[in-house]
């Protein structure tokens, strides 16, 4: 069996839900409030949102610790709302974004090729595939009815003899 993790070609999902919920903190910043610390609260909510606009410029600067981010976010809310409950809903949504989170693989057996994505797995059977190719670390499967794949394989996880999976490919297809 060959197991293959794709590149994802598309925007860093660590990016865009830290970002979601940062600006969710500065919302909850500026609507719950106490009269008494406006400036805070209006100073919290620009923060917030400056680190949600700004975080992939952030975390580089961080080296990737996105929970560092999360945890200054998380007194800066907890500051200006003076309610934990903000702060923790922050962290747990914040740390269980990672369980969440699953690279897509193809596997290829002698039962046919599997594609595991995050909220599904399809099986294709050897029938329904006419080529499969694997060229410079980009993954082509062909299939009867005309559908095509190409996938961009993760060469850092992933190492395969290339004319070896191509000739364990030809006797199935």
């Amino acid at each position: 069996m060959y197991t293959f993790n794709i590149k994802e070609e598309g925007p860093d999902p660590d990016i865009i839900i830290t970002r979601s919920l940062l600006a969710l903190a500065a919302v909850a910043s500026l609507f719950f409030r106490t009269d008494i610390n406006n400036i805070i609260n209006l100073t919290a909510a620009l923060l917030l949102l400056c680190a949600a606009i700004f975080i992939r410029a952030i975390l580089v600067k961080l080296s990737g610790k996105k929970m560092v981010l999360l945890l200054f976010s998380a007194s800066l809310l907890f500051i200006a709302t003076h309610a934990i409950t903000f702060p923790v809903i922050l962290l747990v949504y914040g740390y269980l974004a990672k369980f969440f989170r699953k690279q897509p693989i193809i596997q290829i057996a002698v039962s046919g090729v599997t594609i595991k994505k995050l909220f599904s797995t399809t099986l294709y059977k050897w029938s329904e595939i006419s080529n499969v190719v694997l060229k410079d670390n980009l993954l082509t499967l062909d299939f009867k009815n005309n559908k095509l794949i190409q996938v961009a394989v993760d060469e850092k996880h992933t190492t395969t003899n290339e004319q070896e999976f191509d000739e364990f490919c030809l006797r199935y297809t």
